[in-house]
């Protein structure tokens, strides 16, 4: 979800905000952080139909919301119920909206407006001299039927903020390097819809000598805040009659642009915000400043709540702090994923989704350096990883520092995935290049990945790829790179030293061997199954090695016409090998060194299952004159067939299968996970995002459990310092559970758990004001009773004389047994191909197995 592309909105008991994210609106707690609801949904249900840009409450209404969006429309909510109450048509797409409860029918909007303009210059000649560009214009628009719907007040450049006086006499609007004034309501009575465009009186344009990026309007005085380029902020006191020259107090402390400003209520503090990742509080009246640093990412917005106890910042790295003003604590963090906010030329998703098969969560790129983990089907950040640790620091002047990014990231294959390996680096292009691979082992003390080994310049050119092989048994794990330098490396896990007194010897990663082919660059490479087979693809061959004894077992050659492998994969459980070349596709099987099949296919990515031998890959067919089709297709290795074929409107950004154990068990195709081009994530296939979440939750509470009766269980620790409350609870709920078993237990073994004691009594079985008198029923009653005791009572004697006597038969079957001199064995074996059947073979009888016959039966048990 991107959370932090717009301001965010509190409702007026500062429990909850607001959030646009895409298309829809997400209400999340302050004080949980969840999302507790989502308005405009479905677009079929009268949601949004394009990006939402912002949201405000009704001012009549404080229980109701209004948003505006791209799709040039305006939708009045009741966010309690998330009902669609009205849809107001505007035509254009809208970018601010602001209203004041003074005049609650007219509503003032920033709307774009492309229009193209001709150039004479050299550089526009090939586009024919036209070039596009988007205005902002400022309406009023009137919500009553009854008037006209848009009057037109202004035209401006890129819009950089619209803000509206407490008492709605002033409306103002920054674009670029102006500043306009406008005096929308007068205190003479006049109304403020009577404001155009021609009444030039009412409109005041101030200029400034750098570019405004933030504007804010102070709630009790006439004075204006702008933030610019430069970091400077100035407070103009522009308002009243005959004002031409404006007073101005500039203030200087951000480095860089100032992202976004925002006043308390009482108008004594501004706080600002910007690269720096710094929350500046200016304290107006004495110019004093107090700092909260170090908040991790770029400041993009502020909100203050409505009662100044909170502020709530959005950051670069699509997260939201919600900060105590209090003591200046962070409250609640709510994190998107991030790479949805950073530069996507210099920060690649180079590692794709990878699936950490310990969690099921998806890890990919995160903040340069740094990898995210996270949780698809919650939408939900789990955390963050610094693969390349640094000092998060602003630019210097207008020189963009090179930051380092993460090439590749690959998991151990057993189930505990307790090695994880990372490929980073950096390049400037001034120093030497640093190029990294990481080992990296989970702690189960801290829950994340501690690094243990660290190999600087492990290959001298860029690596291509890095994988693990599939362990089987008790071999170690291995891992293997291919490098541009023409190279690929064996790295294995080997221990350092000995083990002494108890302690475990050191573990490191080290560099196995080292293969090359010929004078050719590998580009991919893929381990078999079970890990005794390792192919490396260079160029337009894939060359099969014995990743132990590091010798080359055989060469596939595709036809000379095509082009080099970029992608290569083994299947699950299979003989076949899948190789993917720019415009074809090919499913090799090992058992023939042949090509089983191939499709002449422009492939852009290609994921093999890890449950089943299916694989899938994404291909963009663009047919003469129509825009281009984005598939994804499923395969059989044995079929050229597709089992499945998907259409995405857009090209996706990556593609990963998704767990799920029910989709493996029925050997149908497993869900499809994929990064739209908004930076979201879509589950295709399967079972829906619902059930997904709630067996998610499901093992999440079996998992609590499980800890909280480990933690119950008698330890040194608790001994010396007692147990823990979660411990306590645990072992009391256990305790409980005991004991009421065991009474049940006891009563169904002395009879006194039976049907027919359960009957109600017929006696009583009568409403109160029906019934005879007490004393006319006691002596019914108390029969009824004495004969109800003596049954169960010769019950109760019948079934123990039945247990004795049975206990009895026991004893004297076990002495016959014993008594005799011969023993029967019966050995019934069927298997798959063959079938051993030895049945009524007596041992020291002329009919025994001989020695020999029973070392080859042993044999054919043991394979």
């Amino acid at each position: 979800m991107r959370l932090s592309d717009y301001p965010v909105v509190f409702t007026t008991d500062s429990s909850y905000f607001f959030s646009c994210n895409a298309k829809t609106i997400r209400i999340i707690s302050v004080e949980t952080g969840q999302v507790v609801r989502i308005l405009s949904a479905s677009t079929e249900e009268g949601g949004h139909s394009d990006t939402v840009t912002c949201v405000m409450l009704n001012p009549k209404n404080s229980l109701q919301l209004y948003s505006a969006s791209l799709d040039g429309t305006i939708k009045l909510w009741d966010f309690n119920d998330a009902i669609l109450l009205k849809t107001f048509e505007v035509g254009t797409p809208i970018t601010n909206i602001v209203m004041h409860e003074g005049a609650p029918n007219d509503v003032y909007l920033v709307v774009t407006k492309k229009s193209t303009k001709r150039f004479h210059k050299k550089q526009y000649k090939k586009s024919g001299g036209l070039v596009a560009k988007e205005n902002s214009i400022l309406v009023r628009y009137s919500l009553k039927s009854s008037r006209k719907k848009i009057i037109r007040l202004l035209s401006s450049r890129s819009c950089s903020g619209l803000v509206m006086s407490s008492d709605g006499e002033y409306l103002v609007m920054s674009g670029r390097y102006k500043l306009h004034v406008i005096h929308i309501a007068a205190g003479d009575g006049i109304e403020q819809g009577a404001v155009s465009e021609h009444d030039e009186s009412r409109f005041r344009t101030y200029l400034t000598p750098d570019r405004i990026t933030a504007l804010a309007f102070h709630p009790t005085e006439g004075c204006i805040a702008t933030g610019d380029e430069r970091g400077r902020i100035t407070l103009w006191y522009c308002f009243g009659k005959n004002v031409d020259r404006p007073v101005t107090t500039s203030m200087h402390w951000h480095a860089h642009k100032v992202a976004d400003l925002a006043f308390t209520s009482d108008g004594n503090y501004l706080l600002s915000g910007g690269e720096e990742s710094v929350l500046v509080i200016w304290q107006l009246s004495t110019g004093h400043k107090q700092f909260l640093p170090r908040l991790g990412s770029e400041i993009k917005h502020i909100t203050i709540s409505p009662d100044d106890a909170l502020y709530a910042m959005g950051h670069q790295d699509n997260s939201v702090n919600v900060i105590r003003a209090v003591d200046l604590k962070i409250k609640t963090n709510i994190q998107g994923l991030k790479f949805a906010h950073t530069d996507h030329i210099n920060n690649p998703l180079s590692t794709g989704l990878v699936i950490e098969p310990r969690n099921g969560h998806v890890v990919l790129n995160g903040l340069p350096g740094t990898l995210q983990f996270y949780d698809p089907i919650k939408d939900q950040h789990i955390m963050e990883l610094e693969v390349f640790p640094r000092n998060k620091v602003s630019r210097t002047y207008e020189k963009e520092i090179v930051a380092p990014r993460v090439m590749h990231v690959a998991f151990s294959n057993d189930k505990a995935a307790r090695w994880m390996a990372t490929v980073d680096g950096r390049d400037d292009k001034e120093t030497t290049p640093e190029l990294y691979i990481k080992f990296w082992e989970y702690d189960d003390d801290s829950h994340t990945y501690v690094l243990n080994t660290r190999v600087d310049s492990p290959h001298t050119k860029e690596i291509t790829s890095c994988i693990f092989n599939p362990r089987q048994g008790n071999q170690p794990p291995m891992v293997v790179t291919t490098s541009l330098d023409g190279t690929f490396k064996v790295w294995e896990l080997t221990h350092q030293g000995e083990a002494r007194r108890g302690i475990e010897a050191e573990r490191a990663w080290s560099c196995r061997s080292t293969g090359f082919y010929r004078d050719m660059v590998p580009r991919a490479a893929g381990f078999a199954s079970d890990g005794s087979l390792l192919a490396v693809a260079y160029g337009q061959i894939i060359t099969l090695w014995n990743p132990y004894l590091n010798t080359l077992q055989g060469v596939l050659t595709q036809p000379p016409e095509h082009r080099p492998i970029h992608h290569l994969t083994f299947l699950k459980n299979s003989p076949f090998l899948i190789a993917a070349t720019s415009d074809h596709l090919y499913s090799w099987n090992l058992l023939t060194c042949s090509v089983w099949w191939s499709y002449q296919l422009k492939v852009d990515r290609l994921v093999a299952s890890q449950t089943n031998s299916n694989f899938m890959v994404t291909c963009s067919d663009r047919v003469q004159g129509s825009a281009p089709q984005h598939r994804i297709l499923v395969f059989n290795p044995m079929d050229p067939k597709p089992i499945r074929i998907e259409t995405v409107e857009k090209k996706p950004r990556a593609i990963t299968f998704m767990p799920d154990a029910s989709a493996a068990a029925k050997d149908v195709v497993e869900p499809i996970l994929i990064m739209n081009h908004g930076f979201a994530f879509e589950v295709l296939g399967g079972r829906s995002v619902e059930e997904l979440k709630i067996e998610a939750e499901q093992a999440a509470e079996k998992a609590r459990v499980a800890a909280l009766a480990a933690e119950g269980r008698k330890t040194l620790m608790s001994d010396i310092f007692g147990k823990t409350a979660a411990a306590d609870a645990a072992a009391a709920a256990a305790k409980e559970k005991k004991e009421k078993k065991q009474q049940q237990d006891t009563a169904a073994s002395r009879g006194m758990v039976s049907k027919k004691h359960m009957v109600r009594n017929p006696l009583f079985d009568a409403p109160s004001h029906v019934m005879a008198p007490v004393s006319s029923l006691f002596e019914a009653f108390m029969g009824q009773l004495l004969t109800q005791g003596k049954a169960a009572k010769d019950e109760a004697k019948a079934r123990k004389k039945a247990l004795k006597q049975q206990k009895q038969e026991e004893e004297a079957q076990k002495q016959a047994d014993a008594a005799g001199n011969t023993a029967e064995t019966a050995i019934d074996i069927d298997m798959e191909d063959d079938a051993v059947e030895i049945v009524g073979v007596k041992e020291g009888g002329d009919d025994a197995i001989p020695s020999s016959l029973a070392k080859i039966f042993s044999a054919r048990l043991s394979l």
